[in-house]
């Protein structure tokens, strides 16, 4: 069963507080303790990552709690995926942007296509340049065509030539 709170001196139903600013930790105000901390978590996480440091004794020593340095944790390894994709651009919210890779996907496509076409054509080419330079090269008889020629009927006449 619930109980009812005694309120004294209040109007029912008004039991939020009013919120107040939250002032910014003097120690966050200067990037040099800033940058310290930053360093020193970074470290942390290296020497956790690459199994020299227990969980355990690293949280103690840094004084966070499981949760905080399993969230750092997370923040940290999303962080150098982002930083290590050669095509994933940052977006302003700090989720990676994958646009700019959907985009240079698409370009590297079309140039896939008219690279492919260019490849048949050449192949088509160069096939039919093995197969002319299989047949024999008959090239058309210039000039008059020698008298033994002209009177066996295996050649064709020529316009100006009259048969016998």
């Amino acid at each position: 069963m619930k109980t009812q709170r005694a309120v004294s001196g209040s109007k029912v139903g008004s039991g939020r507080r009013r919120h107040r600013s939250r002032p910014v930790p003097r120690w966050l105000k200067s990037s040099e303790q800033l940058d310290a901390i930053a360093r020193s978590r970074c470290l942390l996480l290296l020497s956790v990552l690459s199994g020299e440091t227990p969980v355990t004794e690293a949280i103690a020593r840094a004084k966070l709690s499981r949760a905080t340095y399993s969230k750092l944790e997370t923040r940290a390894l999303q962080a150098m995926l982002a930083a290590l994709n050669p095509l994933a651009g940052q977006a302003e919210d700090g989720r990676t942007d994958l646009s700019l890779a959907s985009a240079r996907i698409g370009e590297l496509e079309g140039k896939v296509k008219l690279l492919e076409r260019d490849k048949r054509r050449s192949e088509r080419l160069l096939l039919l340049t093995r197969k002319s330079l299989k047949a024999p090269v008959v090239s058309a008889h210039r000039g008059r065509w020698p008298r033994r020629l002209r009177g066996t009927g295996s050649t064709p006449t020529s316009p100006g030539a009259s048969s016998h």
